[in-house]
Parts: C-alpha cells; structure tokens; sequence
C-alpha cells in the first residue's frame, strides 16, 4: 500500500519549483532530500500518463522531455477520480488546480434498465476514505498537469512522434519520425498500448493491434450538453444502468456537460443494440437523439505484462496497463504510476544508482496492476450478463450488493 505524503515547495532561478521549503508534520523524513543528480528522462506521450510522469520526475528533481506530435483535435469526454486518485495528484501539487474544474459527487447509484428500480446506493459523502469523489473534464486535467509541469522550469517538449525505442550502451534511444535519434538515461513509455514504447519490452515488431487481441465488448461515449437533457442528469452521482447483455454509465461535467458511456456486446450491429437499450427506460430515452454522433471504443482483452521494463524503457500508464473502464481506475492509476514513482525516487541521495528503483517500482506497479484488473474485469463480467443471469444479478445486487460494493472500493480506494 502507497501512503502518498505532501511536500510544498518554492522556485529559484536555479532550480524552479524543486527547492523543498516546508513538509507536512507527518511527512516522513527519508523525503526531504530531493534528487539533483544531471539524470535525464524522456517520456514518450504527451496524455494523462504522460504529464503526471513528468510532473512527478520534476517533483522529485529530474529534468524530463516528453516527445510526442502536437494535438490538432479537442479533448473530450471526462474522467471520474477516486480518493486514491486525488491521494496522488496531492503528491504531485496539482490538487488545488484540479479542484477548481472538478465536481464533487456525493453518490454511486445502480438501477435496472429493465424496471427503473435502484439495485445499490452507495453515499460518496458517508466516510472520509470515500472523499472526495469527483468528474472532471479531460481537457481540465491534462491543462492542470501540463501548467504544473511547466512551472516547474524542469520539462520541455519535442513536437515529434516515436518511431522506435531501444537501449543501447547502456542508455535510452528514441528514433523520432523524421530518422533523428534522442538519447536519454531512461525513456518511459507513455505512448499508447500500440506504441513503440510497449512493442519495445513485449520484444514485438511494431505494426496493428496484435492479432491475438479480442474486442468482446464495445463502448459508444457521448458527451451531451445538460441543458439537452432533462434535470435528473445533472445530478451529482456516478450513476450505471445495467441492462440486459450492457450498461449505461453517466455523471455530470463542470462544463455544464455529461459524459455519457454505454457497453455492449461487440457486433456489426452494436449501435442499434445501444439503441434498443437507451430505449428500454423512459429516463434513458432522451440519449437516443445523441447516439449517432457517439464516439465508438473497442474494449480490447488486453495482455497482462509480468513487467514494464527492458533495459532503459519503462512503461507508463495504458502502455504499461489498459484499464478497462468498469471501476473508473484509467486516469486514476496513471496519477499513481506518476506518484509513487516520484515518492521512490524522492528519498534517494544524489549519487544513488536509479536502476534498483525501477526495478522495485514496476514490481510493485505489476502486483498493484493486476490485483486492480482482476476486479474490474469481475465487474465487467457481471455488468454484461443478459438473460437469467441478468435478473439473478439484479436480485442479488439489490439484497446484498450495497455491503459488497462498499467492502470492495473502500479497499481499493484506500491503496
């Protein structure tokens, strides 16, 4: 278990944003020596992931540059972060920043799509492990954490993309899109689960998705203005509707928006089983006018890696783990990624060799990992059961479910 502590910090001209002002009382003290050795890192992706390792590199006194092409499109949709996700971004000093775009909400709700009925409440706002719960925009968190990272006077950016990675003489090597190379110490792999990064330590030949890669289920997100929908979706709860054979999830944005998921079964006619299910409630029905211009998702069957690491390439975030998105884990374990990382590496002295650290730190990610999918691929399971099943499952959630759900979040989100 992490047990991320805070650190405040002020900027000099010589080190800005690293220089260790003042700690917490309970902050331990193996933290209050940060790393100023000349170690250079490179991060391949420029996303969540991405952002949050450079930010915690820079926390912990490491210059980064983070290779990736310039985004053209708009970030959309939104991202639910639980109490061990903002655990983490408290660690990386980006808290007070993202508070000010996120919504606080007070309940986590299942009902029936079939009957409208609530299967499982469960109050957000009941004990302090479970606090705070929130939405909040992409685009919100990826600005709080680039400005962040920017600040500190410890990251830059290369406008380029990964062509290739490797070690080689004992160091990272990039080969960006136009043949140049990039040498770093170390280079994390931020950069997608298709990425050069990951192909890199699975030993793969970069090319499509990998044939053994099975899509079973598929996600249709929308994001939809409230004031196209009627009240009962602004409310401040994560809500799921479980259907027959698919889910519907919603909670509401600071944009004044809601972000809206829905899963099915993978198949040609996929969006019209959406359909028939945005149709089989009244409260639902208002999204149907939206489907169209849904974003459609495959959720892979991702492989689980035993590490995250060959030679100087570590993994980061969905290159490292693809959550799927039935516990709402995605952003919030790369927050973590980045977090723990920069605590480890906060508590070394400056000539302290980095190699036992990441060796020590892809471990624990791995054990954290695959404990962490395990459960959210039990969820998944049960929200796509259709049928008997389906009602069995309703049954059971709506008699024994509350105490269920409560025992298993309040343990993950307390990790």
């Amino acid at each position: 278990m992490v047990s991320f502590k805070r650190l405040v910090y002020y900027g000099t001209e010589q080190s800005p944003g690293l220089t260790r002002l003042s700690a917490q009382d309970e902050c331990i003290d193996a933290m209050a020596t940060t790393t100023s050795a000349p170690t250079r890192f490179t991060i391949a992706g420029d996303g969540i992931a991405g952002r949050a390792m450079a930010l915690g590199l820079a926390r912990a006194g490491f210059t980064a540059t983070i290779i990736a092409p310039d985004a053209d499109t708009a970030i959309e949709g939104g991202v639910q972060l639980a109490p061990n996700s903002w655990a983490a971004l408290q660690h990386l000093q980006v808290d007070d920043a993202a508070r000010d775009g996120a919504v606080p909400l007070s309940l986590m709700r299942m009902l029936s799509i079939n009957t409208g009925h609530s299967l499982v409440q469960l109050g957000l706002n009941d004990r302090p492990r479970r606090s705070p719960y929130t939405s909040m925009t992409r685009a919100h968190l990826m600005a709080c954490l680039r400005d962040a990272a920017t600040a500190t006077g410890q990251v830059s950016w290369i406008n380029a993309s990964l062509a290739e990675a490797t070690t080689s003489n004992g160091r990272a090597q990039c080969t960006l899109d136009d043949g140049t190379t990039h040498n770093s110490d170390w280079l994390i792999g931020a950069d997608s689960l298709n990425g050069a990064c990951r192909h890199y330590v699975e030993a793969q030949d970069a090319s499509a998705i990998p044939p053994d890669l099975i899509a079973r289920r598929v996600a249709f997100r929308m994001v939809v203005a409230s004031a196209e929908l009627p009240p009962r979706f602004a409310t401040r709860a994560s809500t799921v509707w479980l259907g027959d054979g698919g889910h519907v999830v919603h909670y509401p944005l600071a944009d004044g928006t809601v972000n809206i998921v829905a899963v099915v079964a993978q198949s040609p006619s996929a969006r019209a089983r959406v359909k028939r299910m945005l149709g089989a409630h009244a409260s639902l029905t208002p999204l149907i006018p939206h489907l169209d211009g849904a974003r459609e998702q495959p959720l892979f069957d991702h492989l689980h890696l035993d590490t995250y690491q060959r030679g100087r390439v570590v993994l980061a975030g969905d290159a490292a783990h693809p959550m799927p998105p039935h516990l709402a884990q995605g952003a919030g374990q790369s927050l973590i990624d980045a977090a723990s990382l920069s605590q480890q590496l906060s508590r070394l002295e400056a000539d302290d060799d980095l190699a036992p650290v990441f060796t020590r730190w892809t471990a624990e990610r791995v054990r954290a990992i695959r404990s962490i999918r395990a459960s959210a691929d039990r969820a998944g399971a049960m929200f796509a059961m259709s049928g008997p099943m389906a009602r069995l499952r309703n049954l059971g959630l709506s008699t024994f479910g509350g105490p269920m759900l409560e025992r298993q979040l309040d343990e993950l989100w307390s990790s």
